[in-house]
């Protein structure tokens, strides 16, 4: 049986199982790391995540451990106390780990679930999830109103976030939904030019579209949801009521330094931003959906046409 070949990291050379075990310490040490980053990465790289599930979904096999398996490919081959070295340095970088991508990891079917979740989610939840690692944090009486308020600000956020990196990455490389955009824009269907300035509008357009998204205060929703719809074909929930509610209370918080048209201070509770984050996360798995059905459909359309 012929012996199995470790890379060696300059990825010109391997090294037997044999000569591995007879290697120094340093050796050893990259050979392993070489070896466990052609098999593993940090599920970041492409593991969809989703909050509602609690974390990652492991569509590629997984969580795995560094520490159990470098033992398994490496047990009695090389020392422990090695292993565990580089068990514990890899355990600095993340404490699981997804493993690399393989031939037919993109069967259809897979193709098809991973296209529920868009990476603006993906990056949505994971501000969802610093705020909510921060509402655990212990905070003196006297502050507590104000550290609540910048959590609930800061949720908002991730809100318009979501919604102005969907929109702007899914319009931009896209020239129809370019089009689509400046023609049901108000403020581009009203604007008026000479005949002689259209070839260089058109030259201009990319430019102009990005500059005008650059400016759309995406918390919004009245602006913001006509947008969707009309370029997009993707629809909000139909009761936003206390979204809309609970940015006119953002509003107040960063331009009236916490306090109502009134004067009064406005009293924010840990429970007040738990429920904005459940409130926004729906609007947000429910936008999601819409939106990974429609760039499905696009794609779909695109293909047949050509």
């Amino acid at each position: 049986m012929e012996e199995t070949e470790y890379d060696l990291p300059d990825f010109e050379h391997t090294i037997s199982r044999s000569d591995l075990a007879e290697s120094d310490r340093e050796t050893q040490l990259e050979v392993m790391r070489t070896w466990f980053f052609q098999n593993f990465e940090d599920p970041a790289e492409r593991t969809p995540y989703e909050s509602r599930e609690g974390g990652y979904i492991w569509i590629w096999g997984g969580p795995y451990e560094a520490e159990d398996e470098l033992g398994a490919e490496f047990g009695g081959l090389v020392d422990d106390d090695v292993i565990d070295e580089l068990s514990k340095e890899l355990g600095t970088i993340c404490w699981e780990w997804a493993p690399t991508e393989k031939p037919g990891d993109y069967d259809e079917y897979l193709v098809d679930d991973i296209a529920q979740i868009t990476e603006f989610y993906h990056n949505f939840s994971s501000g969802i999830l610093d705020i909510k690692a921060l509402l655990k944090t212990e905070v003196s009486s006297p502050v507590k109103n104000c550290f609540f308020r910048l959590l609930f600000v800061n949720v908002i956020t991730a809100l318009e976030t979501y919604l102005s990196d969907a929109f702007i990455n899914s319009v931009i490389p896209d020239a129809q939904l370019i089009r689509r955009f400046v023609e049901n824009s108000p403020e581009f269907k009203s604007e008026k030019m000479p005949l002689s300035q259209v070839f260089k509008a058109a030259e201009e357009i990319e430019q102009r579209v990005k500059a005008h998204l650059a400016d759309v205060v995406w918390h919004n929703l009245s602006r913001v949801k006509p947008m969707y719809r009309d370029v997009l074909s993707v629809t909000f929930p139909q009761d936003i009521g206390n979204l809309t509610r609970a940015v006119l209370k953002r509003h107040d918080i960063v331009h009236r330094n916490g306090k109502s048209k009134a004067g009064d201070e406005i009293l924010i509770t840990q429970e007040d931003v738990t429920n904005l984050i459940h409130e926004i996360e729906k609007f947000v798995q429910f936008v999601d959906q819409d939106l990974s059905e429609a760039r499905a459909n696009s794609w779909v359309n695109k293909d047949a046409s050509r």
